[in-house]
């Protein structure tokens, strides 16, 4: 069964990669640094050594009696060795003449360090237990030779110096690292803050529903505090999202409890036995009508939705001209005894959604038409002026009261001309019909005309 370690955490492993980073460095260049020290130190040691042991070579080459023979003065020998070295010479056949340190044990010299002496080699060797380095010289006079000098000089004072110095490398790492550690998690702790906060936020706002709740972003301007201000963000569409949907149950509910009442009501009178199939027809027939009031009720309130919700629309060339027309000529037979007609259009292209610029034409016109008394007239009416479009439908019908005007965009809201004319509108379309113009960054307003009716005037930016 294999055990499964906790995960660390982000805050926890981005400390161990410092560290680790810290680690690698200090191993790459503390140990690169003791080994080129190291090899230095040898190497002056090494040179020291042959220094020695070629002037030990010279000065021996002076006691050689007349017949060739080596004769070294213990005089010499002893001042030689008070240098710190151990000093040992050899006649031509590799028998030892003399010895600094007679009654130590004796230098471990073989046939290759007498017979490599033209190149000087230094080898490390062991003596009682204590490391030396060893090396070999001739002994010559005129040329020809008479003997050896061997030079030893222990390491033990070297060995010492690089273990110190190695041991200051590896504490110093130590705490190095120990620090890093420590730093790196503080440092860690505070550049992943905002994420905590973001973290705590989203799960107080998981909890308690309240959309409210914001991050305080320290350094807006690195990645974690973009991270902040991003959420911040999502937050505020969350909450315009979650107020447009209270609000659409809230008038959904006060909207449709009116027609429900009624086709309840109508349904109920229309199951009596004693009723007159033309009195149960007619109640039939008013249900009916309320249940589609209710569905366009709720068609309505649905794209209201959507639309605060942050419905995305489709932009692309569109002819609006030829839109327009579409629209007058889709609300005529619809008309009745009210005359729609276009007086002027210019063809012009705008940026925007076909089908929400269509909705917009189409909820002008048939609110005035709606309006207007049987016998009047619409006009619509498309101009062109300076990079924008201006779409004005104008009617003779019931105009505005003054008081109503900047009520008209509010949702549900209608005015007592248009309650009493028509009480089965909905009040929703000319909020629909503000938002698709702002959405396509045009404004749109209505007035009274001075002959009497009112005027809509529709004003959007032209496509480049």
């Amino acid at each position: 069964m294999r055990l499964r370690l906790p995960a660390l955490s982000l805050r926890a492993r981005l400390a161990l990669l410092y560290t680790g980073l810290l680690a690698t460095a200090l191993l790459l260049f503390g140990g690169g640094g003791f080994l080129v020290l190291r090899d230095q130190l040898e190497r002056s040691f090494d040179a020291g050594l042959e220094a020695n042991v070629e002037h030990a070579g010279g000065a021996f080459a002076l006691d050689v009696t007349a017949d060739g023979q080596l004769r070294p003065s213990t005089r010499l020998l002893q001042q030689l060795a008070s240098t710190g070295g151990r000093v040992v010479v050899l006649d031509r056949q590799g028998r030892q003449l003399a010895d600094s340190a007679p009654r130590a044990p004796e230098l471990p010299i073989v046939a290759d360090d007498l017979t490599l002496v033209a190149v000087r080699a230094v080898r490390s060797v062991t003596v009682a237990g204590q490391p030396y380095r060893l090396t070999v010289e001739p002994i010559t006079t005129n040329t020809e030779l008479v003997g050896y000098v061997a030079w030893a000089s222990p390491t033990a004072d070297l060995e010492g110096v690089l273990r110190t110095i190695g041991g200051a490398l590896l504490l110093g790492g130590v705490v190095l690292i120990g620090l890093a550690l420590a730093v790196g998690w503080l440092l860690a702790r505070r550049a992943l803050a905002p994420m905590v906060a973001v973290t705590e936020t989203a799960r107080a706002i998981s909890l308690s529903g309240d959309f409210a709740a914001r991050v305080q972003a320290q350094t807006p301007h690195d990645e974690v505090g973009e991270l902040a201000l991003a959420f911040n963000e999502m937050l505020i569409a969350l909450e315009e999202s979650h107020q447009a949907l209270q609000r659409f149950l809230g008038d959904t509910s006060h909207q449709l409890r009116t027609p429900l009442t009624s086709i309840r009501a109508n349904l109920d009178l229309a199951r009596r036995p004693d009723l007159a199939a033309e009195e149960r027809q007619a109640l039939l027939g008013d249900a009916t009508a309320e249940a589609e009031r209710m569905s366009g009720l709720v068609s309505d309130l649905l794209a209201l939705a959507r639309a605060e919700a942050g419905a995305r629309l489709e932009f692309a060339p569109v002819a609006l001209d030829e839109v327009l027309i579409e629209c007058v000529r889709q609300e005529r037979p619809a008309a009745g005894d009210v005359r729609v007609t276009l007086s002027r259009v210019e063809p012009v292209r705008v940026m925007g959604d076909r089908d929400r610029l269509k909705e917009l034409l189409l909820i002008l016109v048939d609110n005035a038409v709606r309006y207007t008394p049987p016998s009047g007239h619409v006009a619509a009416s498309l101009e062109a002026h300076d990079g924008r479009v201006i779409v004005t439908v104008t009617d003779s019908g019931i105009g505005l009261g003054e008081e109503e005007i900047p009520h008209l965009f509010e949702r549900l809201y209608r005015g007592k001309r248009a309650r009493a004319m028509k009480p089965s509108g909905t009040g929703l379309g000319l909020a629909i019909a503000n938002w698709i113009a702002e959405a396509h960054g045009g404004t749109i307003a209505l007035r009274n005309r001075s002959g009497g009716g009112a005027e809509a005037e529709v004003t959007l930016p032209t496509a480049d």
